[in-house]
């Protein structure tokens, strides 16, 4: 009798799984494409689940999502930073794109040197870009940047800047105290259209709310803007049409002769931090192009104001030191007049414009410099712009204590040569 085939399970379970596969190849084709569209859904519903998630958490939760969608632009989101430090008082937030680009930040700085620092840059080669509007105590540096400065009454100095405000406070101490502003700085880099810049100022202002109450501040929230309303970067008028505008110094006053029938452009808004007057030339002069600026006035409110660049910009800076911007000065290229309004320093500048006076316009001649008299006619005219514009800008703002530079000596005429016997 022969033995029977001894069985091997190896081969009966190839077998079975063999045949179990034949009856069920469809459906492990289908599982199979199951998978593959599972997956290909998960990747592509995660990227606008992030985007999603990151517009919403991003700054603490607190961005406007209607006002992100306007200012943002068609790439997705990437990744989000926030940091907060309460004892220094300091709050920063970006929200990134996915290549890495900012689409919004926002940065705080309380009174101190960083912040001077910050506001040192402004208008740094010119004054601020454009005004706000509806009181809010701000300006636009540059399009998309919008610094404002609401009340901080209980903002946070280091040690450093407490020691230098209680100096600062020994020489002052009939001052009437000062009101301490934080800056807050928010960064959009799309906003370019109407539609996008209203959108801008509504983060800013919901923003700058926001920060201030993470921070303790204790001011009154800042109003939100009227609809569509947009930062202002001014109108020019023709200078006779600028009398009793808050850029009436440059109409009731003697301007060159390249001026005399320009424009002015006038950007002041009533409660705002900066304003700004600019006369410009309608006709081509050997020292001013068509459309030049020849004039510029600007007003700076706040314990900050009189830090700015026009205590030390080149050429001939105003003199420098502790105690320097509250006080009036005046030199050929810019003069300074000083006041104090609401408990806050507040400064006056005059100065040329950028292409004027130019002696190097005329190619091919020599560089002259101004004669004595004419530096002397310069200092005359800036003090004169000065004056009239710090004195119009104290009685509209109910403001006291103006101080004006003084009046420049007269240059001694050189003496003549006795004629020969």
């Amino acid at each position: 009798m022969e033995p029977r085939p001894t069985n091997r399970t190896g081969t009966r379970l190839e077998d079975q799984v063999k045949d179990w596969s034949s009856r069920h190849r469809r459906w492990l084709v289908a599982g199979l494409w199951a998978v593959v569209v599972l997956l290909v859904v998960g990747y592509s519903v995660r990227e606008p689940v992030k985007d999603w998630w990151l517009a919403r958490e991003a700054c603490g939760g607190q961005l406007p999502a209607a006002d992100l969608e306007i200012v943002r632009t068609d790439l997705r989101l990437g990744e989000a930073e926030e940091s907060f430090d309460a004892e220094d008082g300091t709050y920063s937030c970006v929200l990134r794109n996915e290549n890495g680009g900012p689409v919004v930040a926002v940065d705080t700085y309380p009174a101190g040197h960083d912040r001077d620092r910050v506001l040192g840059f402004v208008g740094t080669s010119r004054p601020p870009d454009a005004v706000l509007p509806g009181g809010l105590p701000g300006f636009e540096e540059d399009p998309g940047i919008v610094h404002l400065m609401p009340d901080c009454p209980r903002g946070v100095l280091s040690a450093a800047e407490k020691k230098e405000a209680r100096a600062e406070a020994g020489e002052k101490e009939k001052a009437a105290p000062e009101r301490r502003r934080l800056l807050v700085s928010t960064r959009t880099y799309s906003a370019h259209s109407p539609a996008e810049k209203a959108a801008m100022l509504r983060l800013a202002v919901h923003m700058t709310n926001a920060v201030t109450e993470k921070l303790g501040c204790g001011g009154e929230p800042l109003p939100a803007p009227a609809d569509g309303a947009v930062p202002d970067e001014g109108t020019y008028v023709p200078r006779a049409r600028a009398k009793g505008t808050a850029c009436d110094a440059l109409a009731s006053t003697r301007v060159p002769e390249a001026g005399r029938d320009g424009d002015v452009r006038i950007a002041v808004a009533d409660g705002g931090i900066v304003g700004r007057c600019t006369l410009r030339a309608t006709e081509a002069y050997p020292d001013a192009r068509k459309g030049a600026s020849i004039v510029e006035l600007t007003s700076w409110l706040g314990d900050w104001g009189p830090l700015v660049h026009e205590m030390g910009s080149d050429p001939d800076p105003l003199p420098m030191g502790r105690g320097a911007a509250r006080r009036p000065a005046l030199t050929e290229h810019r003069a300074w007049a000083v006041a104090r309004c609401d408990g806050d320093d507040v400064g006056f500048a005059a100065r040329w414009g950028q292409d004027y006076p130019d002696r190097h316009r005329k190619p091919g001649t020599a560089y002259v410099p101004p004669t004595e008299a004419e530096r002397y006619e310069q200092r005359v005219l800036l003090r004169t712009y000065v004056s009239a514009f710090a004195a119009d800008q104290v009685r509209r703002g109910a403001c006291t204590d103006l101080k004006l530079p003084e009046k420049p000596k007269k240059p001694e005429k050189p003496e003549q040569a006795e004629p020969p016997e």
